[in-house]
Formats: structure tokens, sequence, C-alpha cells
């Protein structure tokens, strides 16, 4: 496994920039309260992707963390600054070339790499921890990011004493299979298996609820899905009976009104023919009616109930006497006329041709006439009477038709969730007999957390808390420690924060000597917050405090040498005697005089320095 050294640490403040050198297997920051120790903690947590509540200092002052860091034989440089900008990180080489910006979270308009995918790539965690096949079941829930690694390299101050590793907090499942993949005990195709269970199950469940849903719309409807199918069924044949009906009168009516318009057109050219004719003949002849038959033309000819233009006689409808005027012959024509003006112009002689042409052409008219009005006599009025009826009726079958569509639609639903559920049943079987296979051979790696037990019971007897009997047990379910028949939460406060260290030094102890079948994959890092928390200032404590402190530091001893790994311990008080700088380990000391900031002391930022 590959292990993480924080090589420097640059804060950016209002008077340029601080360097702390952190090259080396064991670093002590130390210095009394709100000199800057977790403020620095905080800024590596800053540069490596992490959310941080930022001290009142820190976040008026601070514009940019810059963090050399070490994973494996690469070195990095990650630039983040503070403020709205803060959302990408910047990545460097040695050289101070950009290799690539990186958002933190995951944005909804850029699903690219993120930060936590760069960081598990290089610590080869990626496949375990954030496969891609974890992400093809789009389950945000089995998600996890290097954000759930954190909690293992960094002990916080206001978690040391609360809970070990998290796994009490909201988070359990999650930090439980972490667990299990970074120390063997689990294997990435139970996971997978375990989501797809999972994903399976919650298809199933609402699948189950849209299931009442439709069943409760049949409920209230008073119907069900089969006399849905039925009656649209039978709506759709009468549908079809209507349209055929339809079709049948529409078609007779269509060649009525066809005959008609031959009809009319045939009236038309009659009626231009006559008046063609009637202007060749030299006057105006009266234009023919149906059953008006002037004695001098065909019997067909019609007339018009109007005045002769010659002498003003009104000419009746009717056959003409003998002896009346026939277009100005008459033998006592009227003085005036109300509908027309008297001309007393002298009657032109019509030649015979004309005469005959004007004959021929209102015998046409009039037989035009008459064949229209004899068509228009036989309008099929029951057709279309029949026809307006079978359109409201079939308007009436389409509506009832569209009514029935929403059920058959929740039937045709309800039929298919019926199938996936029968379905996902068989899937859920089929993934926990696969589950049950998979973790028959992970019970082989039983022996994993026997001797991560070995490492606990070594380490928390090696610091020693008062009152220990002797006697250290792993929690089998939770994977937390149990020390003299106590569970974590039922310690002290001061011996709490010391087994929570314990319990970190030992799986870092644990990931130094990996196995040959199962290695451990936590990285070989470890950042310790306020390490004697809560421990006493009597000699007993004292001695209790030293034993702890030795314990973090002999922990470096593997990795020392290699230049990869890491220890950093924060604390109100210098080391304990017998602690000198050099290679492997590193004193930054820190003062209400010179805190972390550089050019900025407590009066500028108003806290109290004992607060």
């Amino acid at each position: 496994m590959l292990g993480i050294r924080i090589v420097s640490l640059e804060i950016h403040g209002p008077e340029g920039a601080r360097t702390i050198d952190l090259d080396h297997s064991f670093v002590a920051v130390h210095g009394p309260t709100n000199s800057g120790k977790t403020s620095l903690a905080d800024a590596i947590s800053y540069c490596l992707g992490q959310k941080v509540e930022w001290r009142l200092a820190f976040s008026k002052y601070v514009t940019l963390c810059v963090l050399q860091i070490r994973i494996g034989r690469k070195e990095y440089i990650l630039r983040r600054p503070l403020g709205k900008s803060g959302g990408e990180i910047e990545v460097l080489n040695i050289g101070h070339e950009i290799i690539a910006r990186m958002p933190v979270k995951v944005a909804k308009d850029n699903p690219g790499p993120t930060f936590s995918d760069w960081i598990l790539s290089e610590l080869e965690l990626k496949d375990l921890v954030d496969s891609d096949e974890i992400r093809a079941l789009n389950s945000r829930s089995t998600r996890l990011t290097f954000n759930e690694v954190w909690p293992y390299l960094y002990r916080m101050q206001s978690e040391i004493d609360r809970q070990v590793i998290l796994h009490a907090g909201g988070r359990d499942g999650a930090r439980r299979t972490l667990f299990e993949l970074l120390f063997g005990l689990s294997d990435p195709k139970v996971r997978i298996l375990e989501t797809q269970l999972k994903e399976t199950r919650r298809a199933a469940k609402e699948q189950e609820r849209r299931l009442v849903h439709i069943q409760g719309f049949f409920s209230e409807a008073g119907t069900s899905p089969e006399r849905a199918a039925a009656e649209q069924e039978d709506a759709q044949k009468q549908l079809e009976r209507l349209t055929t009906a339809l079709k049948k009168y529409r078609t007779e009516i269509t060649e009525w009104e066809k005959t008609r318009s031959a009809l009319q057109e045939r009236r038309k050219n009659a009626q231009r023919l006559w008046r063609q004719a009637s202007a060749a003949r030299g006057q105006e002849a009266p234009s023919p009616q149906s059953g008006q038959v002037h004695h001098n033309y065909s019997p067909q000819q019609r007339w018009n109930s109007a005045c002769c233009p010659a002498c003003g006689q009104d000419l009746f409808p009717g056959r003409a006497s003998a002896g009346e005027c026939v277009l100005c012959l008459q033998r006592t024509p009227k003085t005036s006329s109300p509908s027309a003006p008297v001309h007393s112009a002298p009657h032109t002689v019509v030649p015979g041709q004309a005469d005959e042409e004007l004959k021929r052409a209102s015998a046409e008219l009039g037989r035009a006439l008459d064949a229209l009005e004899q068509h228009e006599a036989d309008d099929p009025a029951p057709a279309r009477l029949a026809l307006i009826e079978l359109t409201s009726q079939r308007s009436a079958c389409q509506e009832r038709i569209s009514q029935l569509a929403e059920g058959i639609a929740e039937s045709a639903k309800l039929q298919e969730l019926r199938a996936g559920i029968n379905s996902a049943k068989e899937q859920t079987e089929h993934l926990k007999r696969e589950i049950l296979t998979v973790e028959d051979q992970v019970q082989q790696r039983g022996q994993i957390l026997m001797e991560i037990e070995k490492r606990l019971h070594e380490e928390i007897e090696k610091i020693s808390p008062p009152w220990f009997e002797g006697s250290v047990k792993m929690d089998r379910q939770r994977y937390l420690p149990l020390v003299d028949g106590q569970t974590f939460s039922q310690l002290g406060g001061g011996v709490k924060a010391a087994v929570n260290v314990a319990y970190s030094l030992a799986l870092l102890r644990h990931s130094t000597a990996p196995g040959d079948v199962y290695p451990p994959r936590l990285p070989f890092f470890l950042i310790v917050d306020a390490i004697r928390k809560n421990i006493g200032s009597n000699e007993s404590d004292k001695d209790f405090s030293s034993r702890l402190y030795r314990r973090a530091f002999t922990a470096t001893d593997v990795f020392s040498s290699h230049e990869v790994g890491q220890v950093i311990v924060l604390d109100n008080d210098e080391p304990p005697k017998g602690y000198v700088p050099g290679k492997q380990f590193k004193d930054v000391r820190l003062s209400h005089e010179e805190p972390l900031i550089p050019g900025v002391s407590h009066k500028d930022t108003g806290e109290d320095p004992l607060s």
C-alpha cells in the first residue's frame, strides 16, 4: 500500500506566505490554545478536498493554501484558494507546471473527474473504493469517495473522544463497508452484489407502491382491468360500425352533391348561351324560368316576371294569350311601368337565324333548370339526418374510448408492475445466493480480524490506561474496540481519546505489515489532533500521556527509512523529553506571538488566546 507524506504547507496571509517544512516521518505541532495548531491540520484537509469550518482568523486573513505532497514516489503541489473560488483544486507537478484543475464536488453540468477520483487513483484505491461498476449502478447511497477514507487518516479534536472512525455516525453502513474493503474483510464483488441487491429491492418497493396506487384507481372507478378492457373492446367495435354507416351516408350525399354541381354548371353554360343568342337577336329577351313557357318558343322556355323593354307591359308568369305583347308586338302597349322606363324606339326586326338560336338556347336553359329542380327535389334529407345522428353517436363513442384509455393504460402498467415485481423477487433471491457464495469465501479471512485485534491489544497494553485489566476485543459486527468488556462510549473521557488513538495506531501498524493473500489498503498516514486530550496533569497521568506519545512516535519505525508515510500529532504541550529533532522527527512550535498566519496576531483577530 502507498503512503502519504506532507512535504510542506504554505499559508498565504496579509504579509506574504509562510512555508512550514513537514517532510519528516513524525511531526509534532505544539503550542498554546488558539495558536493555529488545528488550523494547520485543517489547511492540510482543505488542500485534500475536505470541507472545513475555519477559525475566525483563518477565514478572515488567509487567501490561499498550498500543499506539497508525496504519494509513494510521486510528488505534487496542490493549490486551493479560500472563498468562492475554492470549489476547484489546482494540481501541479514539482516543476510548478499545471497538471489539472479539478472540482471538489461533482457538478451537474460537468460530470467529469473530481479531486476525489484523482487522489484515489494516485493511492491505487479507485477500483476498490469507487469503481466504475459501482458508479454504473447509479446508487448514491453506496458511492464512496476520498471523503470516507479521510476520517481514517485524520483524527479530529472534536471527534477523538466521541467516536472511533465515525462508525457510529449517520454513514455507519458506508464506513463499515469501507473498513471491510480496506482490510480485506470483504470483496469488491460482494459490494457490487450488495449494491445490486439494494437497488433491486428499492426498485421492487417502488413498483409495489405504484401497484397499490393503480389498484386504488380501479377501486375508485368501480371497475377492474378486465372489465375496462372488455368495455374498450365493445366501444371499439361500435365505433367501427358507426364509421362504416357514416361512410355509406357520406358517399350517398357526396354523389348527390357532385351531380348537383354538374347540373349547376350545365345551367350556367345554358344561361351563357341564352344571353349570347339574346344579344345576337338584337334585344334582351326575358330569361326563361321554371314552368313559364312562351307560346312562340319551345314548351320548355322560361320567363321572368318583368316588363317589356319596348312597351313597358308586365310579362306575367304563365302562358301568354293570343294578341298580347310578345316583346313589343302588343296591340295595346302600356304607357308606363313602375319597374322600367317606356322606350319608344322602333321595333327591330330579328333575323330568322338569330330567332332560331334564341329558341334553342331558351329550350336548353329550360331543360337545365328542370333537371336541376328535379335533382334538388330529390335532396337526400334522410341521409343528412342519419349523418348528423351517427356523427353525434360516433363522437360520444370516441369520448368513451378516450375515457377508457386511461384505465387501459393503467391496466398495462399494472401487468407490467406485476411482472417487474416478480422479476425483482427472482433477482433478489439470485443475488442473495451469489452473496452467500462469495461471503463463504470471505469467511476464510476471519484471521485478518484476529490479527487486527491482536495489534489493538498490543497498542492498548503498551499505553496501559488507568485501571486497565488486560482484556481487549474487537466487536465482530461493527469492528469497534471492547476494553475490559466496555464499549467505546462507556469509557471515560481521557481513556476514550487514548483508546481511539491506539485504535488508529493499530490499523496503521497492521497496514505496514500486509498479509500475503489479502493485503490491507489503508494509506500510511495519520494526523491526531490533541493526542493527549482530557488526560490529567498528575504524575500518573503524565506517565500515561508519555506512553501514548511514544507509541505514536514508534508507529513510524517501519516506513521512516523509506520516506513514505507520516504521523502528525498536535498537542498543547511540548513533546516529552528525549525527542530530538532530526530526519525522523520534526518539532513545529507555534505561539501567540508567532501564530500560524504570517503577519497576524491575536490582537488583529479579536480572539481570546485562552478561549
